[in-house]
């Protein structure tokens, strides 16, 4: 409850439209009994005319005899005559009571309008936020007089938070090339590996992002969203693209500490999560040759792959295999040579085979595992950045 309004105006104006409804009911029932009366006057005239154009039928029969005269056949034609013309006259006040009883009708309908609004302002006497939030602006005091359509109070959304970034259009492309579920990866079912990748722009939904922030020694964290782009095209001065990320939950809790709530005109860092819809895979950084390639061993021969280099981590280096369906497979079920080969030829042999429970990076025969980005223990690319949270 923000405000109650005078209401004493406004509950006399709807004690006053409900006994006018009352009033116009009354009316309309009136109205509606003397159309029936009318009604059942019609059946007795309709009656009475009858018996006078049988009464007048005889008499013209006796006169034909010669046993009435002409003064008792224009008495027979009068009563026909009278009995007729009450029969229109409850006719035509009939028609006067149904127009009637549609006047009142109508203006029984306006009257219960009236009496809608006369309530709807009423109801309005008691302001209420329709908001979670603060206020942060008062504009009325008490005793005071509010005009209608002035704003008054200013009132601050605290339910959920807007974080607007600025990404770049490196950052965009994993944005739009993210999907919700990354299928298990089996490297030794080319079947489904290839599936995985048919299927991937078909599976788009929310990216998920982390806004953190520090306060002195502590670091709180709060769950977000890619929500939307804000507006359309790119900012021309920046040439980056305007983003909003949405903070469901502004409160953050970490352990040991209070919580903190996510605030406007906080800088904050995101980290945006993205699930890529195409397979990527972690090597040694070691492993990559000039010219962006990797030197497979595929069944004791040399086999060249050109790759593309997607981004850094630590002494990792996370890439695409180009063409990818190419080389899927092969990727992930042999070993990468990391020693140096002089003169190395396409489909050359070379020697040494690695354990299969070796881990990524160079062992005793010079040769490093791969690890596909998407398995079981799915990697997430993520973007880093500082941005503004605005409200």
């Amino acid at each position: 409850m923000l405000i109650r309004l005078d209401s004493t105006e406004y509950e006399l104006e709807v004690k006053r439209l409900q006994a006018l409804a009352q009033q116009e009911a009354a009316e309309e029932n009136s109205v509606q009994v003397g159309i029936e009366n009318t009604v059942e006057l019609q059946s007795l005239a309709q009656k009475q005319l009858e018996i006078a154009r049988q009464e007048r039928e005889r008499i013209n029969s006796l006169v034909a005899q010669r046993a009435a005269s002409a003064s008792e056949v224009d008495t027979a034609r009068r009563a026909e005559l009278a009995a007729d013309s009450s029969l229109v006259e409850l006719e035509n006040r009939r028609r006067e009571l149904t127009a009637q009883l549609q006047l009142v009708t109508e203006k029984r309908s306006l009257t219960e309008v009236l009496l809608e609004r006369a309530r709807l302002d009423l109801s309005r006497c008691e302001i209420q936020s329709p908001i979670d939030g603060r206020v942060v602006s008062s504009e009325v005091e008490e005793q005071s007089f509010l005009p209608t359509g002035t704003p008054f109070i200013t009132i601050e959304d605290t339910s959920a938070v807007e974080v607007r970034a600025s990404l770049t259009a490196d950052q965009m492309f994993w944005i739009w090339n993210s999907r919700s579920v990354l299928s298990t990866l089996a490297a030794s079912d080319p079947v489904q590996a290839e599936k995985a990748v048919s299927d991937a722009d078909r599976i788009n939904s929310a990216v998920s992002a982390t806004i953190s922030s520090v306060f002195g020694t502590e670091s709180h964290q709060w769950s977000a969203v890619f929500e939307r782009l804000d507006g359309v095209g790119i900012d021309v001065n920046t040439r980056t693209y305007p983003c909003l990320f949405r903070v469901e939950s502004p409160e953050s809790s970490l352990e040991g500490s209070a919580s903190r709530q996510l605030t406007r005109g906080m800088f904050v860092d995101v980290s945006i999560e993205t699930q890529p819809n195409q397979l990527l895979f972690r090597v040694a950084e070691s492993a990559v040759r000039p010219g962006n390639r990797l030197w497979l061993n595929v069944d004791g021969k040399l086999r060249i792959v050109p790759i593309t280099i997607v981004s850094r981590t630590g002494d990792d280096v996370v890439v695409q295999v180009q063409p990818e369906l190419d080389h899927l497979c092969t990727l992930a079920s042999t070993r990468i040579i990391v020693s140096p080969i002089s003169d190395p030829i396409e489909g050359m042999p070379v020697g040494g085979q690695t354990p299969s429970n070796a881990e990524a990076g160079p062992d005793k025969t010079g040769q490093s595992a791969s690890r596909a980005i998407g398995d079981a223990s799915s990697n997430s690319n993520q973007a880093n950045s500082s941005l503004r949270a605005d409200g």
